[in-house]
Formats: structure tokens, sequence, C-alpha cells
């Protein structure tokens, strides 16, 4: 531990240094000032670890030079030990007020002195520890930020949820189906109509935690064992499933929906992320590029619904804003408008009859 020793008492500091030197492993530097103590502070290359004060000094006492220790940039924490002749209550006092860590009263007991400045060692000890941790704590997090960060448009692995795999193992998956398995699947898609605004919103791991949360209330309501699902980028669940499973895409979107208004993750200042299913597309085909193109038939859809869906929203705000009135009817036209804003999604699959699926 390297020390630095103030103390206008040449006899004292002479003494410092010889016992320090002589009973302990610790560098001592000895300064007859408050002033030439903060000079060697500024000039010290390494940090001093701890500083020994006497409080009554010429120029500077030694409670003004722990207050400008604490102000200088590294000392905010380190261990300072006043060497004082006085032990009136208001001394040592102004002492810890002025930041001092501990005191010993002269004449000293060089016993009582060495055993102060180990717990002083054990101080610095304790804060390098700690400054390491912290350090540590701070790689981690860059490193977790760095992992987390993505594109809109780019494929993202939701680890976590049974069913839902990467987009890699999921086009693998696709490749090693035989043609008879690709008979008996179909494929579609689910869209996140509010995916740019959450994309913009929340920091990458909200936004992440956003995927797996409407990741696994999608695969909880779709309830098929045999499903197999990926988040492709943009917004855009794929979803291949058994063409013999019972599929409703308004029962699925009605019912989604309505579980995600319980997630609060999908809760943006006021704004209640909601998804759009697509219709269902039989991967019927010769070919694996044929399967494929129905994935993208899928996500066509998928993304077609959503417009629709925001094409909706629009034009019901565009009649409100058309038609005033006042009064009753204004409260009337006022709570029909937010019911529908609500419910929009649910009217609309209620009212248009699910398309089923082509064999």
């Amino acid at each position: 531990m390297k020390i630095l020793a103030v103390d206008d008492d040449e006899s004292i500091r002479e003494l410092l240094t010889e016992a320090v030197s002589a009973k302990t492993t610790h560098q001592i530097v000895t300064v007859p000032s408050g002033p030439e103590a903060i000079r060697a502070i500024a000039k010290a290359k390494i940090p001093f670890d701890c500083f020994l004060l006497d409080i009554q000094m010429p120029v500077m006492d030694g409670i003004t030079l722990a207050r400008k220790i604490r102000k200088t940039r590294g000392h905010a924490n380190t261990p300072i030990l006043m060497l004082t002749a006085m032990s009136q209550k208001k001394y040592i006092d102004a002492a810890f007020a002025a930041g001092a860590t501990d005191y010993v009263t002269k004449p000293f007991d060089f016993l009582e002195l060495f055993s102060r400045i180990s717990v002083a060692s054990r101080l610095v000890s304790e804060h390098q520890r700690l400054a390491v941790k912290a350090s540590e704590m701070a790689s981690l997090k860059r490193d977790l930020l760095h992992s987390t960060s993505h594109s809109l448009e780019e494929p993202i692995e939701i680890t976590g949820v049974t069913q839902v795999l990467g987009y890699v193992a999921f086009e693998n998956h696709l490749i090693n189906l035989t043609r008879g398995d690709l008979m008996r699947n179909a494929a579609f898609a689910v869209k996140i109509n509010t995916i740019e605004t959450a994309y913009k919103t929340l920091p990458a791991i909200g936004f992440r935690q956003l995927l797996t949360d409407i990741s696994s209330e999608m695969m909880s309501v779709i309830a098929e064992n045999s499903v197999v699902a990926t988040y492709r980028g943009d917004g855009l669940f794929l979803c291949v499933i058994p063409r013999a499973a019972a599929f409703s895409q308004s029962r699925i979107e009605v019912e989604l929906n309505k579980r995600l208004t319980y997630v609060p993750s999908t809760q943006m200042d006021g704004l209640q992320s909601s998804v759009n299913v697509g219709e269902r597309f039989s991967m019927l085909s010769l070919t694996r590029c044929g399967a494929i193109g129905a994935l993208q038939k899928a996500a066509l859809s998928a993304e077609a619904r959503a417009n629709d869906h925001t094409k909706g929203i629009v034009n019901l705000r565009k009649s409100v804003r058309l038609h005033p009135g006042t009064g009753f009817q204004t409260e009337m036209e006022r709570r029909a408008y937010e019911h529908l804003l609500q419910d929009a999604l649910r009217d609309e699959t209620h009212q248009r009859p699910a398309i089923a699926a082509f064999s």
C-alpha cells in the first residue's frame, strides 16, 4: 500500500518513515504541509492508497486538506487517518465530516497505529475488489447489449419457448422433411402489427422479451404438439402445422390478442401490441422449393392482413373526426370509437368467414 503522511513536525515524519518501513511492507512518502500534499497527489503516477494527516498544521490544517483530498479524482473512498494531539470531540467530528476514515491521537502507540493502517489496507483491498467486479459487470453489460442488438429485419433466435426454432434450424428442419412430410403439412404466418414502434421504443433486451412473450403465447393458443415456428424478422413468425390439425385463423387471432393484453412487455406508453394471423397454405409440392413458396405466401398473407387492419383503424379515426357531434351524441360516438379501437380485430374476424386452407 502506498501511504502519504502529512505533518509539519519533522521528527514525526522521520519517526513515521522509520517505523512504517521497518515494521510493514508499505511504501510511505512524507510532506510537511497541506499545499505540498496536494502537489504530491497531483504528481503521483501511481495514486496513494492511504493518507495520514495531522490536524493542526499552519497554512492548511488537516481537516481542510482531508476535504480537498475527497474532492480529488480517484480519492473519494481512499482511507484517511487523522494524527492529532487534540482529542476534543469537536475536532474529531469535524475531521469525520470532512471525510476522515479513522484517527489516532498523539503521542500514539505504534501498535495501535499499525492496527489502524492494517484496517485501512483491508479497506483498500475491498475497494479494489469491488472496482474489479464493477468493471467485470460493465463488461458483461456491454457484451449483453452487443449480443442482443439487431436490426428490425434480422431473424432473432428465441430461446426458452418449446417448438420455436432459430431461423437456420427452422430451414434445416424443412430441408430434412420428406415429400410425404411436406404433403402432410401446411404453413401460416403471424405478424406483429406494432413491430416498428416496438423496435424504436424498446431497448434491445426489451424488444427480445417482447418477441419471446408473443411467441410463447402464440404456441399456447395454437396448442399443437407438432407445430414448428420461427421468427423471420420484421415482426413475422412463420409456422408449419399438420394439415390435419384444427386451424381457425380468426380464433387464433382473437384469442392471441386477448392474451397479449395481459402481457406487460407488449404494452408501450399506452400502445398495446397486437398481431394478425394470415391464411394457411398447403405445403403439398413435388419439390422443396415449392414448399418454401408456401411459406412465402403465408408471410404475404399475414402482411396483407396487418395492412388491412391498420387501414381500418385509420378509417375509424377519420370517421370520428369528419362527423363531430355535440352533447350526448358526442359522448356516445366517443365510447363507440373506443370500443371499435379495442375490438376492431375481433369484429373484423367474426364478420369475415375464415378462409379454408386448400389441399
